[in-house]
């Protein structure tokens, strides 16, 4: 008997896994090619820096692993085990008294594995994402306007102190610029220069490649007027002030779950069962894909993969209102987020209750 448990499992194992595999590449491919777009959309808006777009598309796609990872999985028991289902070797098994809960419980190992994964994901690796994410936006927040630089076009800056024009750019390389400063009496003028940013001090210097330097060029000056020539200069755009490095957003999705349990507050307390409950939510999701998946091999119409893509998007869209939603207690939040797992728990009594009810009639 446990050497057929044994065959059972590994062979629902390699078949979900595979299908596993594949789910997660596609959605994973949607999902960040979604904030491709996203991002380069918001990119000139937000003010992101060239060398922040790609770092910002990780980040934002890593975020998103627990629910590509949930989503992923359990599409895959909902289309291997249908596809069992329709080969009629599932059948054999349901007609020998293997019915959901056995199979949720052969497929428990797996589930657990999947279970702890995202737990692990959701409490520790994506708090640290999002506190890259907020770092990134932070500093383009923190950044002036004046550092974006527009082709064909005479731009003053730091109240006119500063007047610049480049007569071409491409993929961030700039061509024919012109730099005066009244201030400094002075005016540059450069082949080529590109705008670089070092992503560790968080400093922003414009670069100039083969250039002269005209200084003292008004009449009205004491000074004798020079001109000097240069293969390479930097001038410093923009540095972080340590006063702003230190305001960084410390939001409650950059917390790790550690340090929320001994926050003893509301918010995080709502935070730490958000959380816990997109854990949860994945076991829950595991038994209804499991009895969505079983169907008549001699059906014509198979929704079995619709309703479960439809329920787990409603699932998770419904633990985001909740963990959104006003509450004035700790009391109504637990109330929340279990009226949520109740709503879909009660789902899987209510299929159950019909199947059996329509297995009596027939």
């Amino acid at each position: 008997m446990k050497k057929n448990n044994f065959i059972i499992r590994k062979l629902l194992n390699d078949q979900i896994s595979v299908a596993f595999i594949a789910f997660f590449i596609v959605i994973s491919l949607i999902i960040f090619g979604n904030q491709f777009f996203l991002v380069l959309s918001r990119s000139l808006s937000e003010g992101y820096l060239g060398s922040e777009l790609f770092s910002l598309m990780i980040f934002k796609y890593f975020r998103d692993i627990p629910f590509v990872i949930g989503f992923s999985f359990s599409l895959a028991l909902v289309y291997s085990l249908n596809r069992l289902y329709k080969s009629s070797e599932l059948i054999i098994l349901t007609n020998s008294g293997f019915g959901d809960f056995r199979l949720f419980k052969t497929l428990l190992p797996l589930i657990s594995l999947v279970f702890f994964l995202v737990l692990v994901l959701i409490s520790f690796i994506v708090p640290e994402v999002n506190k890259k994410i907020n770092m990134i936006k932070d500093g383009a927040n923190a950044r002036p306007e004046y550092i974006f630089f527009k082709e064909g076009v005479f731009q003053n800056f730091n109240n006119e102190r500063i007047t610049f024009y480049t007569e071409k750019i491409d993929n961030g390389i700039m061509e024919k610029l012109f730099i005066y400063s009244p201030q400094d009496n002075r005016i540059i003028l450069s082949n080529n220069g590109e705008k670089v940013h070092d992503e560790k001090t968080g400093k922003v210097f414009l670069r100039l490649f083969d250039g002269k330097i005209y200084q003292n060029i008004d009449i009205r000056s004491d000074k004798e007027p020079s001109i000097s020539i240069f293969n390479k200069l930097e001038i410093l755009l923009f540095e972080p002030s340590i006063a702003k490095k230190a305001k960084s957003r410390d939001s409650l999705d950059s917390i790790s779950t550690y340090v929320l349990l001994f926050n003893p507050n509301k918010e995080s307390f709502r935070e730490f069962l958000y959380r816990l409950s997109t854990s949860i939510a994945l076991i829950i999701m595991s038994f209804l894909s499991i009895q969505f998946a079983r169907t008549n091999p001699r059906n014509t119409r198979n929704y079995a993969l619709g309703f479960g893509l439809l329920v787990y998007i409603a699932y998770y869209n419904f633990l985001i209102y909740v963990r959104e939603a006003e509450a004035t207690s700790i009391q109504e939040i637990i109330l929340n987020f279990f009226s949520a797992h109740l709503l879909f728990i009660l789902l899987i009594f209510i299929i159950s209750l019909f199947r059996n009810n329509f297995s009596i009639r027939n």
